[in-house]
């Protein structure tokens, strides 16, 4: 995915597989000219923060209306999962911004037993259609953001990565033993002899605190990679370098 643009889904598209996008900025335009804005784009609540704010904008010449639903945001597969949750709360759910106004709108973390690790979360914002909106094939179009909120933990570790390049099954798969998310960038994987296939240029995904995530890995046709493997990747902006776990597989 183009990290410069927002995630677009149709109304039905609310399960979430593949990799999310994390937005530095949010503008989408739906066909009446009306633009939505949304900051921050990434949420982090504090241990002590029983709840924070956000704010949504619109810059267009027309009323915006839309829905706002948290989920509980786990991996499962080496896949992205989102399941409905109560324990974020978003203070209004349904908004309706005037052209050049702003809507403040508040993430309540519902109090829960201390955490040794952060909790993970989706916050969806549907723009959802006007009654005149434009219709095609008897779907009104609309556009949906999806936003990581994190609800941190006390003196929680750091994240702790571990690659397996898995060639014959065609991905990789990143497990994550620490107490924190880790944003994923470029990354690319290097064989042996020294030959490397690119993996995302920017933003590759999240791979969440505990838990485990797969990408998919798409060798060159005709060549033969040589164990071992080696990972070079941007996690959390800075860059890094891994040795592939020993049961990788590929030529030796």
């Amino acid at each position: 995915m183009n990290p410069s643009r927002p995630v677009v889904r149709r109304p039905t598209a609310y399960a979430c597989g593949g990799a999310f996008v994390a937005l530095l900025a949010f503008y989408a335009t739906d066909g009446n000219g009306a633009t939505l804005q949304v900051s921050p784009v990434i949420v982090n609540i504090l241990p002590t923060q029983p709840a924070t704010t956000l704010t949504l904008g619109n810059s267009g010449g027309l009323p915006i209306h839309g829905q706002l639903r948290l989920y509980a945001w786990t991996q499962r597969n080496g896949d992205n999962v989102l399941t409905p949750t109560e324990a974020l709360i978003a203070s209004p759910p349904i908004v309706r911004i005037e052209p050049g106004e702003r809507q403040i709108v508040r993430l309540v973390h519902v109090a829960q037993k201390p955490e040794h690790h952060e909790r993970s979360y989706r916050l969806l914002v549907d723009e959802l259609p006007s009654a005149d909106a434009a219709v095609t094939d008897g779907v009104s179009i609309r556009l949906r953001y999806s936003l990581p909120v994190f609800v941190q933990a006390r003196d929680a570790q750091a994240p702790s990565l571990h690659f397996d390049v898995r060639v014959a099954q065609g991905e990789v798969e990143v497990r994550n033993d620490g107490e924190r998310h880790a944003q994923i960038g470029a990354t690319r994987v290097l064989d042996a002899s020294g030959r490397s296939v690119e993996l995302a240029r920017g933003l590759l995904g999240y791979v969440l605190a505990g838990q485990t995530r797969r990408f998919p890995l798409r060798w060159p046709a005709g060549t033969r990679p040589i164990a071992p493997f080696t990972v070079e990747s941007r996690i959390d902006a800075v860059p890094m370098r891994f040795a592939a776990s020993p049961a990788s597989d590929g030529e030796r």
